[in-house]
């Protein structure tokens, strides 16, 4: 049901974004134009949500290991890195627009823009209501649905901030109607543009340190050393990986070296789970860990890659 109303609201969007650029076209306006690119922004955001909710119910297969977790990631890389062009497009041809100023048809400007404060507050009611909802029934499930909460409340914001843009929109149309100051056009297609890219800068930057396996500093070094070493029989860990390959998993591997004092397999078992726990407090959702003995040590406790095993 979930899944179901958020496709409803990102086809909801579509026609207005369409609206938007036909109209902006038509009437000369880039800040009508510039509106609709952020709208799209927006609901690539939900789109994402509607990734992140469905990734959950693929199965993983023999050829995709990982299955399909990293293309919620892809995706906002992708859609984001677009948005970046497009808005830099826009500051270029509203610096030109700025210094010859065209006629702008503001009534456009006012009906669609008033059209588009309609439909983001809607789609901003329907996502609120989305997010509620999930809490409510968040407590069987409570790590799982806080990162769905999270992506809601996001996309809730961003539907948000477009319904006031547009009201942006409608205001600046009423001003070139009843003063003809058509410049105003272009400085709000630019305050558009800039606003634009200073808010979507964190997910472009998230999604692209997904895709290279960084680590998203979800723990410090210090951190997970004290964690690792809370463990007396531990010398030393090496080969660590650390990476976030969706919104809502991240992941970490590492050796561990344990010293010859005669521990058995039972108590390896004790140690790794001890450790794994602690990590999983601190929200990694998956732990691989493996245990070397003393003639394995690197004497190192940063992250290494060791060469062949």
């Amino acid at each position: 049901m979930k899944a179901q109303k958020l496709l409803w609201i990102i086809a909801f969007n579509l026609i207005i974004i369409v609206m938007e650029i036909s109209f902006g076209l038509f009437s000369h306006s880039y800040a009508l134009i510039a509106d609709a690119l952020h709208n799209a922004g927006d609901v690539i955001a939900i789109v994402i949500t509607y990734i992140a909710l469905k990734i959950g119910t693929r199965e993983t297969t023999f050829q995709y290991t990982f299955g399909f977790i990293k293309a919620e990631m892809m995706a906002a890389f992708v859609n984001t890195l677009f948005l970046f062009v497009t808005m830099f497009y826009m500051i270029y041809e509203s610096m030109i627009r700025l210094f010859h100023p065209e006629p702008i048809a503001a009534e456009y400007m006012v009906i669609v823009g008033m059209i588009a404060v309609v439909a983001n507050g809607i789609s901003a009611y329907m996502l609120k209501n989305l997010g509620v909802a999930s809490c409510a029934s968040s407590h069987s499930h409570e790590h799982h649905h806080d990162h769905q909460d999270a992506n809601i409340q996001s996309a809730y914001l961003h539907m948000l901030s477009d319904a006031l843009i547009s009201f942006g929109v409608v205001v600046a149309g009423v001003v070139i109607y009843l003063y003809k100051i058509y410049s105003i056009d272009a400085v709000l297609t630019i305050a558009f543009s800039v606003y634009i890219l200073f808010h979507a800068y964190p997910l472009l930057k998230t999604s692209f340190l997904s895709l290279m396996d960084a680590n998203a500093h979800l723990i410090s070094e210090q951190s997970l050393h004290d964690i690792i070493h809370a463990e007396s029989q531990v010398l030393e860990y090496h080969d660590l990986h650390i990476t976030k390959p969706s919104t809502k998993h991240d992941f970490i591997s590492f050796h561990i070296v344990l010293a010859d004092d005669g521990t058995q397999l039972s108590d390896t078992e004790v140690i790794t789970q001890r450790i794994r726990d602690a990590l999983k407090e601190v929200g990694f959702t998956h732990v691989l860990i493996q245990v070397d003995s003393a003639t394995k040590a690197q004497h190192q406790s940063r992250c290494m890659l060791t060469g062949d095993e």
